[in-house]
């Protein structure tokens, strides 16, 4: 199990915390009635969103790439799912996974790989006759297009961090372990 995914999901779907008025300044305790929490999982695995995707491509080109794509699917089940729902499951909520609706993963694993991210492509950007729009990261590109399209153009040029270094729990790791290290109880 990696500890510190399974941290931050944990966290999350504990879904107790302190938010801030903006108005006051003043910090107030909070805890979410939601029951469900959503999660992006199968977004990087189906449109190439990790490090070592750009590195198969880097290394053997689209072949190289798709291959990498195929391998991290298909471990899905194995390595993500059965974690993160035992682990949001524990505070009785249950996870949605909108990237793994059926008729996406059905396009996305029928798109050639090229369409789904901008790996070998120059200037992203220079096919926009909007000249507002910016140059793009190319892992996602699918995905960072349709969020500028629908308005949200902090999120589709956002930098991509992984949940443990966004939430920090990578740094709860102690000395030379690392969270993708076999947990034993």
């Amino acid at each position: 199990m990696d500890l510190s995914i399974a941290c931050a999901f944990y966290f999350a779907a504990r879904g107790v915390g302190i938010v801030r008025d903006s108005s006051t300044g003043f910090n107030s305790p909070y805890a979410t009635p939601a029951r469900v929490l959503l999660s992006g999982l199968g977004a990087d695995e189906l449109f190439a969103g990790y490090a070592r995707h750009r590195n198969a491509f880097a290394r053997k080109g689209f072949e190289g790439l798709s291959a990498e794509l195929e391998l991290d699917f298909s471990r899905l089940g194995k390595r993500n799912l059965g974690r993160d729902d035992r682990v949001i499951s524990h505070w009785g909520k249950e996870a949605r996974y909108p990237y793994l609706d059926e008729a996406l993963v059905t396009w996305a694993l029928q798109s050639p790989v090229w369409e789904k991210c901008g790996f070998g492509q120059i200037g992203i950007d220079e096919h926009n006759s909007d000249s507002k729009v910016p140059s793009f990261e190319p892992s996602k590109l699918t995905l960072r297009l349709l969020a500028w399209r629908l308005g949200m153009g902090r999120t589709a040029v956002e930098k991509k961090r992984a949940i443990q270094f966004g939430t920090r729990t990578a740094k709860m790791e102690a000395g030379k372990k690392k969270g993708t290290e076999t947990v034993l109880a």
